[in-house]
């Protein structure tokens, strides 16, 4: 099914089909004609109310179970369950701007800062870009808020060839819609170290947060569709401010 041109949707502004799907879907939740425990129309019903194809519907309901405002039933069908709690709801299965996530989320992302510069590899570093210490690095620090709340903290290192400093430095969108669009070959997936820290001097000055508060750390290492790595970012989020969900499937043994 192609998408209809003449859809709301794609004349209410230029972001992705399935975010303004996600949003319209939620606003319908959130004016009560969708009240919990609804279930939800079929998917061709859905799609169709509307203007778009089922995969774009299929990959804005993915973000809503993820963010908890749906449930789906194996053999039932999927049903509105809006989460209590504050926060801000998202899933870490997803490599995608965070801008996004933010708008599926219904909340109001804003960049706060961003510093580029070059320094030195250390060991560490040099080590998961498997690279030689003191090799040039273009270092990327972006300070990122929800709702007007400084909740992120992106820390991105990556080896500095071809003038990349410069082109970091001029680029408006999120460093990793660069990796995605700029970089070739482009990013494909990423690997993630997770941690709960306690926020050092620097973490806390850029978060506004106090020195000591929990923090939720992840050192990703960013990977290229041919097994290549791109870069490797060290990324704080503060804790109070997020509720991430992982989805598991239940997988059924075999009967014996």
């Amino acid at each position: 099914m192609m998408e209809n041109k003449s859809n709301p949707l794609v004349i209410r502004d230029r972001r992705p089909l399935y975010i303004q799907a996600i949003e319209a879907i939620t606003d319908r939740i959130e004016s009560g004609e969708l009240e919990p425990g609804t279930q939800l129309p079929p998917e061709d019903d859905l799609a169709s109310s509307l203007g778009i194809s089922r995969s774009t519907l299929r990959e804005a309901m993915g973000h809503l179970e993820t963010h908890g405002l749906i449930a789906r039933r194996q053999g039932i069908g999927t049903f509105v369950s809006i989460p209590t709690g504050p926060g801000f709801f998202g899933g870490l299965e997803r490599l995608e701007p965070f801008q996004y996530l933010a708008s599926a989320a219904g909340k109001k992302h804003s960049p706060v800062q961003k510093t580029v510069s070059t320094i030195e590899a250390n060991e560490e570093i040099a080590s998961i870009l498997n690279t030689k210490p003191g090799t040039e690095l273009v270092r990327v620090q972006t300070i990122e808020a929800i709702d007007g709340t400084r909740c992120m903290y992106f820390d991105d290192h990556f080896i500095n060839t071809g003038s990349l400093d410069k082109r970091l430095a001029e680029y408006e969108e999120s460093i990793l819609s660069y990796m995605f669009d700029e970089f070739n070959p482009s990013l494909s997936h990423t690997r993630s170290e997770i941690f709960a820290i306690a926020a050092n001097k620097d973490i806390a000055e850029k978060l506004d947060i106090p020195v000591g508060k929990p923090v939720f750390n992840m050192i990703e290492t960013y990977f290229a569709a041919n097994g290549g790595i791109l870069g490797v970012g060290f990324i704080y989020f503060v804790t109070d401010r997020f509720r991430f969900y992982v989805t598991r499937r239940a997988v059924r043994r075999p009967t014996p």
